[in-house]
């Protein structure tokens, strides 16, 4: 029974041992084979969503200059972002990249449409689901409302002990953006506050403060931000009943020096497209 191998059955493993030398020898020849003539591993990419995180008009509308945020799966390996252009494709170079999400600047010359990638093995995603809308740099807002989906207004300035700002009712998840250009302060966590950012403002004494971010601001300290850039998403972080924004307006330095002022004002406006 522990003899030496039938004769056949050495045929066999001297093939197979053959076999595998070959395909060492032969450049990519292992690699085909492990990943079925050519496809990646990872699988084909696939896109859920093109969102705007600078330079925006809206989430979904952006400028030639924007840094769009496309997500989705097996998207490590995406080399290229391809948007319409007058004469067609206008691939755009990807400038960071995860096996969910992959980032882009939009080029100058693109056109409103459905961006998608494409991968190392020249392998196309499908087209984002919704479009994305490209707009001239004139249309860049100087005000916006903070939440960009449906909201409901709850506790005002002053409702409770110690509330220094303004509640806004909107689904967990529901975009958050700069309200104005400006540059951040911080962006931290608190017991109270959850995860929040405060944003000094432009040209003014103001400064914003944004409060029980669903996770961490996707924004740092001392980074520019312009109206309508995507900074997080709502939450109910921290002490929150609810997915809400508690949003604060201080004039003067945030708890250093400058005092809070009642929100709503500023918040009315914009929700109604209007300056203050």
């Amino acid at each position: 029974m522990f003899g030496s191998a039938p004769r056949r059955t050495r045929r066999v493993v001297l093939s197979l041992a053959a076999l595998a030398l070959t395909a060492l020898a032969v450049p990519g020849a292992g690699a085909q084979a492990a990943t079925g003539g050519g496809v990646p591993i990872g699988g084909k990419p696939r896109l859920a969503d093109a969102t705007c995180t600078s330079r925006c008009v809206s989430v979904r509308k952006a400028t030639p200059g924007a840094t769009v945020r496309l997500t989705g799966s097996h998207l490590n390996s995406a080399v290229r972002v391809v948007f319409r252009g007058a004469e067609g494709a206008l691939p755009a170079t990807v400038l960071s990249r995860t096996g969910a999400e992959v980032s882009a600047k939009v080029p100058s010359r693109a056109y409103s449409g459905r961006p998608y990638v494409v991968s190392e093995d020249g392998l196309s995603s499908n087209p984002s689901p919704k479009q994305l809308k490209v707009l001239p740099v004139e249309a860049l807002p100087r005000q916006v409302f903070p939440i960009r989906g449906p909201h409901q207004y709850w506790d005002g300035f002053g409702a409770g002990r110690g509330h220094e700002g303004a509640d806004v009712g909107a689904r967990c998840g529901t975009p958050l953006v700069a309200a104005q250009a400006g540059r951040v302060r911080y962006t931290k966590f608190h017991a109270s506050a959850g995860y929040y950012a405060i944003i000094d403002l432009a040209g003014s004494d103001l400064e914003l403060g944004y409060m029980h971010l669903i996770r961490p601001a996707l924004v740092g300290p001392g980074q520019s931000v312009s109206a309508g850039e995507l900074i997080g998403y709502v939450g109910e972080t921290g002490n929150a009943s609810g997915c809400h924004l508690h949003f604060e307006v201080w004039k003067g330095v945030w708890y250093g020096g400058g005092s809070a002022i009642d929100p709503m004002p500023y918040l009315k406006a914009w929700d109604r497209g209007r300056r203050v």
